[in-house]
């Protein structure tokens, strides 16, 4: 009886629809087109109820809507999801990357910008993110900008060893902030 009122009630709201859509065409040279989707419409309108009424579901006919599991083919089973996670990696890789270079090249004195990005190797799945272990960027420097000086030994070593390239450190702060990764794991060569 559900079934019944439930078929009763969608052929309504097509036959509605369809007047409805009728009586707002501008010309009567598209009637034809309307009435053959609606016509359509109400064809599947009534399948639906009479393939469940027979228990036979309608989607196991067409392969279109037939879902397919990993286990239902051994042989993609195996590499079928390493594939798939490296081509995710390898995109997540480009698009980072991508971003990155993006970012170096908006410090002033950067002419060009590569970027190297390296994943933990986990076992994750297929659309968990990647964690980040390495970023390396290798800036060159714009044209037309001077270098700074290097500092000059005499007899014994630097006042201050660890001292970078300032435009290095820019890009360094930057990416580490605006992408969300450890200033640890980023190293940025000048």
């Amino acid at each position: 009886m559900q079934a019944l009122q439930t078929l009763i009630h969608n052929l309504a709201i097509i036959l509605l629809l369809a007047t409805f859509m009728e009586m707002l065409l501008p010309n009567k040279s598209m009637r034809g087109y309307v009435q053959l989707v609606m016509g359509l419409f109400v064809i599947s309108a009534v399948l639906n109820p009479l393939t469940a009424f027979l228990k036979h579901p309608l989607e196991l006919e067409i392969p279109a809507w037939t879902s397919a599991a990993p286990q239902d083919m051994p042989v993609l089973a195996a590499d079928g999801a390493r594939l798939g996670k490296d081509a995710v990696e390898e995109q997540y890789r480009r698009i980072l990357a991508h971003q990155i270079r993006a970012l170096a090249l908006g410090v002033g004195g950067v002419g060009e910008a590569q970027v190297e990005i390296s994943f933990a190797e986990t076992s994750a799945g297929l659309t968990d993110q990647p964690r980040i272990v390495g970023v390396e960027i290798l800036l060159s420097p714009a044209q037309g900008t001077v270098e700074p000086v290097r500092p000059v030994l005499i007899g014994g070593e630097a006042q201050n060893p660890k001292s970078e390239n300032p435009v290095a450190l820019d890009v360094k702060e930057k990416v580490a902030k605006l992408m969300e990764i450890p200033e640890e794991t980023i190293v940025v060569h000048f």
